[in-house]
């Protein structure tokens, strides 16, 4: 991966139409997709699937791409992605910090959320 990838995001949805979200109290945002940094060598899909499962404790399942966002010369890699196993929303550990979210839910924490992502929520979470 180019060392120019600062951060790779994970989009992971899953139904009954929800979203992983890593919880962040008192922060702004308070809540944010699970990722992390590349390490050398490493595809967007495998650091999408890295970070996540140390955030959240979510084993994932990366797909395609949702885009590449530069700003202020960070540049951020949205990549899609599904649980490996059924979930239930209600199982994962508070001590995680991690939930997962209703549409509307993501709209009230992440209002600034990139539009191509967005998108891809409308399309994903709201069909289930």
């Amino acid at each position: 991966m180019s060392r120019q990838v600062h951060l790779v995001l994970a989009v992971v949805t899953a139904p009954p139409g929800r979203l992983l979200l890593v919880h962040r109290p008192g922060e702004v945002p308070p809540a944010v997709l699970p990722g992390g940094r590349p390490q050398d060598k490493e595809s967007p899909g495998a650091t999408a699937a890295r970070g996540c499962l140390e955030e959240t404790g979510v084993e994932i399942r990366p797909g395609r791409q949702l885009g590449r966002f530069n700003h202020d010369g960070i540049v951020t890699i949205y990549v899609a992605a599904s649980p490996v196993h059924d979930v239930d929303p209600e199982e994962i550990p508070d001590s995680v910090r991690a939930g997962w979210y209703l549409h509307d839910q993501v709209d009230m924490v992440l209002p600034d959320l990139w539009a191509p992502v967005r998108h891809h929520l409308e399309n994903t979470i709201r069909r289930r």
